[in-house]
């Protein structure tokens, strides 16, 4: 493939980035917060282990101590009982991931962690950290320069006595270039097996401060992320077809968890990914793909995006295959999952192929579960594609539970305007939401057919059909923004 001479892309990047540097520097680009459950230190009173992982700019100094707040019960002026803010030092920092093109401003980043333990008394408790100084070149925000950066999470654990927060699969920033369609992902993992939702947020910021940090996040002015669109059942994001204008963007998704207690389903907590990415229409390196997928050494392919079922103790095994339209080019799989998923492992098999393997752990709640891997080239700079794989794990196969009849997939997962599934022939069905509510009563057709067309006001979010007659769930629905 043809590339550009380091000169001519060092040229393009001073022309583009010369006012914004001159003008302001940030060294923060996003961030997001995890916890989960330890030993209790104190009779009766949970305690979480608490990360904060904040993606920095490695050209300017790091950041030794950030401020974590815990607000129960709300946040705001009025401080209740047990809200704190502590100071956390830095824990760990990764190398510098680089595109592979000029070690400048937007082609590199680093990951900072900084980690505490915390008590939680039984509350609505929102954890935070917010950061002065957004670029001032981010496109789709109003007068970023005047804006921060707020990460949050929540954790409602008056429902549940333990909750493991989703943890995002991928660190790898969005890179967008001359409108390719590629592929990202905001996935997570739930050690609880919880259902999760996938939403598109306003990057938020606060005016939290030493004196005064319990203030709630609000949003900042502008849209959504131009480029993406994001998946409310797996968090992955496509890219949008069409020309990308050069610049910085902004763009951050909550991930919702609910669990169903006493009958309904019922949110437990929330994470939120705040990023800031790069979109940049010269380079003319082409996006390499996954081309092929082979399940426990079978000879022949699957579809990709073909969710795959397994019951908790068994191994799969995921032979991967990729190309690269750019001859000559040399390719790297990569994936940051292994390290949050229990059992779950990446070996390169070939200048092409690589083998994802799950040792699905037998404790496993049974549930829906993501990995995602990505394959990069070595072009200027790095393009890539970062694939999200699904799996159903299952306490036994699905055919195979005598006298209940399980969920059944419904299409199309996320839907908007319509959605449909196959039940029994004329069955009454009530459509519940998250927390429980009936928002609609239907009747199957005479094949069994039920289609559900909701009103345009009708918020995104996780949906249930239930049987009427017996309140057995027939099928889980995803309304997309």
């Amino acid at each position: 493939m043809q590339t550009a001479t380091p000169f001519r892309w060092l040229a393009a990047l001073v022309l583009w980035l010369g006012p914004l540097l001159a003008a302001h520097a940030t060294h923060i680009l996003g961030g997001d917060i995890s916890y989960s459950p330890v030993a209790s230190t104190t009779a009766g009173v949970p305690r979480y282990h608490v990360v904060a992982t904040l993606f920095r700019d490695p050209t300017l100094a790091q950041q030794p101590i950030i401020q974590l707040v815990g607000s129960r019960n709300g946040c705001g002026s009025a401080v209740a009982a047990g809200s704190f803010a502590v100071m956390v030092t830095r824990n760990q920092t990764t190398p510098i991931y680089s595109l592979n093109c000029l070690n400048s401003y937007g082609y590199l980043y680093q990951i900072i962690q900084y980690e505490t333990d915390v008590d939680l008394p039984a509350g609505q408790w929102t954890l935070s950290v917010a950061e002065l100084g957004r670029s001032p070149g981010i496109q789709n925000l109003v007068n970023p320069i005047y804006t921060g950066v707020y990460i949050s999470a929540y954790l409602d654990n008056t429902l549940t006595g333990q909750d493991s927060s989703p943890k995002f699969l991928s660190t790898l920033l969005p890179y967008m270039v001359n409108g390719q369609a590629q592929r990202y992902s905001f996935s997570t993992f739930d050690a609880d097996g919880d259902s999760l939702v996938y939403q598109f947020r306003q990057p938020e910021q606060s005016a939290q401060s030493l004196a005064s940090p319990y203030s709630c996040g609000t949003s900042i002015a502008g849209s959504f992320s131009p480029h993406f669109q994001l998946s409310a059942a797996t968090g992955v994001l496509t890219a949008l077809p069409g020309t990308t204008q050069q610049g910085q963007y902004a763009m951050a998704a909550r991930v919702s968890e609910y669990r169903r207690l006493n009958g309904s389903w019922q949110l437990i907590g929330y994470v939120t990914r705040d990023v800031t990415y790069l979109a940049n229409p010269v380079s003319t390196n082409q996006t390499p793909r996954f081309t092929a997928l082979r399940l426990n050494g079978a000879t022949t392919t699957q579809p990709l995006g073909q969710t795959i079922r397994v019951q908790p103790g068994q191994a799969v095994a995921l032979a991967l295959e990729a190309a690269d339209p750019d001859a000559g080019q040399a390719l790297r799989f990569e994936s940051q999952a292994p390290g949050i998923i229990p059992g779950l492992s990446l070996q390169t098999t070939g200048a092409t192929s690589a083998l994802l393997t799950w040792q699905v752990p037998a404790a496993l709640p049974p549930g829906r579960y993501t990995a995602t891997v990505a394959v990069l080239d070595n072009g200027c700079p790095n393009a890539s594609e970062e694939y999200t794989f699904s799996f159903l794990v299952a306490a036994q196969p699905l055919a195979a539970r005598p006298g209940r009849s399980l969920e059944v997939a419904a299409y199309p997962t996320p839907f908007r305007e319509q959605v449909q599934f196959t039940t029994a022939p004329n069955q009454a069905v009530i459509l519940v939401d998250a927390l429980g509510r009936e928002v609609a009563r239907l009747t199957s057709a005479p094949t069994g057919l039920v289609r559900w067309q909701p009103a345009a006001a009708l918020p995104a979010g996780l949906y249930l059909a239930r049987a009427a007659s017996s309140g057995q769930p027939l099928a889980r629905l995803l309304r997309a923004e």
